[in-house]
């Protein structure tokens, strides 16, 4: 559909897995704006209608884009449908040309009242963007607490996420629930695939005698648990000891776990990052003290 824009004509389009030519185009922009590569993730076939990219194009380039990704989660036992924001990004010689802004009224043309929210994720340069949509900024609160006593006779692999078997055992293990968690994505699998081939490729820990995957990585004393995949059957604290380094003190939860007991609860402060949120309902994170869980931030 072409369209005018501050007096210049562009080609809007939502939708581009199948186009290799525009899709070539958009993974340059993202390599430019972001450092994103997103050809691996679409060799492995995970690049599914779930994540929608809805961009302009000048000619054959792709000059601006915000993507919708489908997200399905269980909140509290409860089923919801929320859409998330991301890729956001314009070329250089593109801004302030309002061509975002345009996206994003088509984003919620589309999406606004079709589902039970939306969210994002910005930095402190669109503090004053969003707001304009009518998007709120909301706390997130993260769990931490003392580390469990080390187990040192139960055999951890860290999975090779280049191995065809290791990514079919991960993709098989996170379509479900975190069972460990009271917010928690469904059918992630295709994000969380993604995330092997960039940021998260060597965070993966398969726990065999357990059945179960743990994403994590160590900084100092402090394990950074993100997300468990398994069927829920092995207590939290023995899942955490088996994976947990000698010198682990202390863990911080990437998601918003069930057992709280010996959690501490703080508000998520991240550099530079802001939670935008936007429904008729109320906002879950604030009123509950919950998270969105790390693997779910596309």
């Amino acid at each position: 559909m072409n369209t005018v824009i501050n007096q210049k004509e562009y080609i809007f389009q939502k939708g581009i897995r199948d186009d290799h030519k525009i899709k070539t185009s958009f993974n340059f922009l993202a390599k430019q704006s972001f450092g994103l590569d997103f050809e691996a993730w679409f060799q492995l076939g995970e690049w599914e209608n779930k994540y929608i990219p809805y961009i302009l194009l000048d000619g054959d380039c792709v000059v601006a884009n915000v993507s919708v990704s489908l997200m399905d989660f269980d909140v509290l036992g409860e089923k919801r449908k929320y859409i998330q924001i991301g890729t956001v990004m314009t070329e250089a010689n593109y801004g302030n040309q309002g061509l975002s802004r345009f996206l994003v009224e088509q984003v919620l043309k589309d999406w606004h009242g079709n589902c039970d929210g939306i969210y994002l994720f910005g930095n402190d340069s669109v503090k004053d963007f969003y707001p304009k949509f009518g998007f709120a900024s909301v706390p997130e609160y993260q769990c931490s607490r003392w580390a469990p006593a080390i187990s040192l006779d139960i055999r951890v692999e860290k999975l090779n996420t280049e191995e065809i078997s290791d990514l079919q055992l991960l993709k098989l293990k996170s379509a479900d629930f975190n069972p460990y968690s009271l917010f928690s994505a469904e059918s992630n699998e295709w994000l969380v695939l993604f995330y092997s081939t960039l940021f998260f490729k060597d965070k993966f820990w398969h726990i065999p005698q357990y059945d179960t995957i743990v994403v994590a990585d160590f900084e100092g004393d402090t394990m950074n648990c993100y997300d468990i995949f398994g069927a829920g059957d092995i207590p939290l604290d023995d899942i955490l000891a088996a994976v947990m380094k000698e010198e682990t003190k202390k863990v911080v939860f990437g998601f918003t776990p069930r057992e709280q007991d010996d959690c501490g609860i703080s508000i998520l402060v991240q550099e530079d990052t802001t939670l935008f949120f936007m429904s008729e309902h109320s906002n879950i994170c604030n009123e509950e003290y919950l998270m969105f869980p790390v693997l779910t931030r596309a």
